[in-house]
């Protein structure tokens, strides 16, 4: 079966055949616009496959349009974005018809993206277009700043935080923060990182996750619905996850030697297990030892007696919230009275329970 001249098009477009692409260009009649069951046209086809010299004579084409959207509306430049194609990327840049901001259905923008997949060089090259709103969020709330402390891209969170327009709290619609999100993935780096910024970071707990008791917060992530951007895996482990560490924190109450040989037993969900308490440590202990009608040795001591109830592994994680936090746990004071009564390996030390 014979190719219609417009399928010629663009499967020279993908394969990157530019003399086959210029002799079926000398057609008037040609629709260089044309768009298959998926709403792709040829120059989608080229920057998908990261053919920059079609990319290049296509858009040299005055009758060319480089923002036609696919059918969930991934533009041409989008396409770039997501696959990673940098030279294609500043091609499009280049040309001012291109919109580089048009966002798919669900508003996912290439910025987005860019920070979704972690491509730094793509994030710095789209931070210096002043068309670009890094702050733009999707449908449901979540920022391009937010996604990428979910997702644990901690080059993509340097350099966004080092840009004065990001708001690094801006929350989801249900009120998860980028903080709240990175500690209760269990990403430890990021949230040091962000405590330890020169940006105001808000550790206020917000989300509706994050309010009742650590086992009813593990059985709400288990029932949640699945996020827009959130991979499959993550969602499947979650809906596991969620309700055994719900069931570990019940069980840890009565016998905390056998969970803490679970744990040692499951070193994947031992990891989530730290990541979610992560999350309540994180959200209450500031807060908790700077209450105003306390001394800050009685609520010290208070809290230093309660965490030394928690297994070694996630003292260990307290001991580097502490000692990375900017914040009242960082005060000479209270280093001084966490050495003296500290229950737990010093921090460095690699002992497990």
């Amino acid at each position: 079966m014979s190719l219609s001249k417009e399928e010629q098009l663009y499967k020279a477009a993908f394969d990157g055949e530019l003399e086959k692409i210029k002799s079926l260009c000398s057609d008037p009649d040609l629709n260089i616009n044309c768009q298959d069951e998926g709403g792709y046209t040829p120059l989608s086809g080229a920057c998908h496959a990261g053919q920059i010299g079609i990319v290049e004579y296509l858009l040299s084409m005055k009758e060319i349009d480089p923002n036609k959207p696919s059918n969930d509306g991934a533009t041409p430049f989008f396409i770039a974005c997501w696959n990673g194609y940098k030279e294609v990327v500043s091609l499009l840049l280049a040309d001012p018809r291109v919109d580089p901001s048009m966002p798919k259905i669900n508003q996912s923008t290439p910025f987005f993206v860019a920070c979704q997949l972690g491509r730094k060089e793509l994030v710095s090259l789209l931070l210096a277009d002043p068309r670009i709103d890094p702050n733009k969020p999707i449908n449901d709330g979540a920022t391009p700043f937010l996604l990428a402390c979910y997702l644990g891209q901690i080059e993509v969170v340097s350099l966004l935080l080092a840009d004065p327009r990001i708001d690094p709290n801006k929350p989801q619609n249900n009120q998860n923060t980028p903080l709240s999100l990175a500690s209760l993935e269990g990403h430890l780096v990021i949230v040091q990182h962000l405590l330890a910024s020169e940006r105001d970071i808000d550790t206020r707990t917000r989300s509706p996750l994050n309010n009742g008791t650590a086992a009813e917060q593990g059985r709400a992530m288990g029932t949640a619905t699945k996020a827009e951007y959130e991979m499959e895996d993550d969602f499947q482990r979650r809906k596991i996850n969620g309700p055994l560490c719900a069931d570990l924190i019940d069980e840890y109450e009565r016998d905390p030697v056998a969970v803490r040989n679970r744990l040692r037993r499951q070193p994947g969900l031992r990891e989530y297990f730290i990541g979610h308490l992560f999350a309540l440590i994180v959200f209450h202990s500031d807060s908790f030892v700077a209450t105003k009608d306390s001394t800050v040795d009685s609520y010290t001591r208070k809290f230093f007696r309660i965490t030394s109830q928690l297994p070694l592994d996630l003292q260990m994680v307290l001991c580097n919230r502490i000692f990375g936090s900017p914040g009242i746990l960082s005060s000479p004071e209270i280093l001084s009275q966490a050495s003296n009564v500290w229950p737990g390996p010093r921090p460095g030390s690699s002992e497990i329970p």
